[in-house]
C-alpha cells in the first residue's frame, strides 16, 4: 500500500471516529425547537385538509405538497438546473453513440440471473415511489433516480450491449426527457390558460382552487386523494430524471477510445 493511500485511509477513519464521538455527545447540529414555527404549522395542517379547500394540496405527504404546490416554483427551477446539466452533457458528447454490441459478455451466470430478477423489482419500486409520492414518502426525483439504477446494474453485470438489445436508445431517452419537461411546463400553465378562456382568475402552478380562483386540478380518484398537479408533476419528474440519468450512464459506459474515435471522425451512431 502506498503512503498516500495509507494517509487517506487513516484520515477517513479519524474523521469517522471524530464524527461518531461528536454525535454521541450531542455536539453536532442544532437542537430543534420544541415549538413549530407558524409556516411549518400551516403546512402540516393544510397539506391534506379537505375542510380547508382554499389552502389544502390534498397531499398526505407534506414534503410533496411543499415541493410541488406551496413552493413549486423552487422545484421547477431545480428541475431546470438538472435539465441544464444534462443538456451540457449532451452538448459535450454530441456525435458519440456506441453501436449495439452483439456480444454480451458480462459477469457470471449467477450474477446475470440475479440481475434479471432485481431489475423488474427496481423498476416497479421506482414507479411506486413516484405514483404514491403524494401519499407516502417518495416522489418523482427519488423514483427516477432509483429507476436509473437498473440500467447501471445491467451494464455492470450483462454489458452495455444488453441495453441496446432491450431497445433503449440515447435519442429515445432524450425525447422522453424533453417531452416530460415540456409537459411540466404545460401543466404549470394549464389553469391560467383555462381561466383566461373562461374569463376568470387563475394562477401559474395553481393546484387546488382558491377563494378568487375556483379552477382546480383533479384532487380525488376512486376515493383516493390524487393531489392534483402534485401527482402529475411526480410522474413527469420520474420520466425526466430517469431518462436524463440513464442517458448520462450510457455515456459513462462508452469506452474512451470509442469517444475519441467518434469525435475525431465526427461520426454519429444511431
Amino acid at each position: 500500500m502506498r503512503r498516500r493511500d495509507l494517509a487517506v485511509a487513516i484520515s477517513l477513519a479519524s474523521l469517522s471516529i471524530a464524527l461518531g464521538v461528536a454525535f454521541s455527545l450531542g455536539g453536532v447540529g442544532v437542537i430543534p425547537a420544541k415549538d413549530l414555527r407558524g409556516l411549518a404549522t400551516s403546512v402540516l395542517e393544510n397539506s391534506f385538509n379537505p375542510w380547508s379547500p382554499n389552502l389544502t394540496a390534498y397531499s398526505l405527504n407534506a414534503v410533496a405538497a411543499v415541493m410541488w404546490d406551496y413552493r413549486a416554483l423552487d422545484t421547477i427551477l431545480e428541475t431546470a438546473v438538472l435539465f441544464a446539466a444534462v443538456a451540457g452533457t449532451v452538448t459535450l458528447f454530441r456525435g458519440v453513440r456506441e453501436p449495439p454490441s452483439s456480444r454480451l459478455r458480462g459477469l457470471s451466470v449467477v450474477v446475470k440471473a440475479s440481475t434479471r430478477v432485481a431489475v423488474p423489482l427496481i423498476l416497479v419500486a421506482g414507479a411506486s415511489l413516484a405514483v404514491h409520492g403524494h401519499l407516502s414518502p417518495g416522489g418523482g426525483f427519488q423514483g427516477g433516480a432509483l429507476i436509473a439504477v437498473a440500467p447501471a446494474l445491467v451494464i455492470t453485470t450483462l454489458s452495455i450491449g444488453a441495453i441496446y438489445v432491450a431497445g433503449v436508445k440515447a435519442r429515445s431517452l432524450l425525447k422522453a426527457r424533453y417531452s416530460a419537461l415540456l409537459l411540466i411546463a404545460l401543466v404549470s400553465l394549464a389553469i391560467p390558460i383555462a381561466a383566461t378562456v373562461l374569463r376568470i382568475r387563475g394562477y401559474i402552478l395553481q393546484n387546488a382552487g382558491k377563494a378568487d380562483a375556483p379552477l382546480s386540478m383533479p384532487t380525488w380518484f376512486l376515493g383516493t386523494p390524487l393531489a392534483g398537479s402534485v401527482f402529475i408533476f411526480n410522474v413527469l419528474e420520474l420520466v425526466a430524471v430517469s431518462a436524463g440519468l440513464t442517458y448520462c450512464i450510457l455515456l459513462m459506459a462508452v469506452k474512451m477510445e470509442d469517444i475519441e474515435s467518434s469525435l475525431a471522425r465526427d461520426e454519429v451512431y444511431e
